[in-house]
């Protein structure tokens, strides 16, 4: 069974922190798995029966709603799984005001993105943005 739950500050992102640390520290070998966006940032964490699989979150920054640190564990990967935390992160968005959603993102993403509505504004880091709420099925193909 698939479950999500949102985290919002420092408080309780064991989970989060675990999987950016599985994801960025060990196979990317990146340093930073943690800023202090955290301290304010909605997180979410995707669980696959009850064990966490992925995580992504929302920030505010630059007067700008963007969705960063998307990361889903190797053993889930390909379940769509990237897809279905963008548009949680897109609709969370929304509810708090948000008219557009922005996303930097490169190739491996680019096409999840852009099936959910996403544009590219430039081609500098492949900066997307999603305006308005996100519609339609998850992956595509459902």
């Amino acid at each position: 069974m698939i479950s999500t739950r949102w985290f919002q500050g420092n408080d309780n992102l064991n989970d989060v922190l675990d999987i950016r640390k599985e994801v960025l520290s060990e196979e990317n070998k990146e340093k930073d798995i943690t800023d202090f966006y955290d301290e304010f940032a909605f997180n979410a964490v995707l669980y696959e029966d009850d064990e966490p699989a992925g995580t992504a979150r929302l920030t505010f920054k630059d007067s700008k709603y963007f969705i960063d640190i998307l990361c889903v564990k190797k053993q889930f990967r390909g379940l769509n799984y990237e897809d279905l935390l963008v548009r949680l992160l897109v609709r969370k968005a929304v509810t708090i005001g948000a008219e557009k959603t922005y996303m930097e993102a490169d190739e491996s993403i680019d096409k999840i993105l852009e099936n959910i509505g996403f544009m590219k504004v430039s081609n500098d880091k492949t900066l997307m943005v999603k305006e308005g709420d996100v519609g339609g099925h998850c992956c595509g193909d459902c």
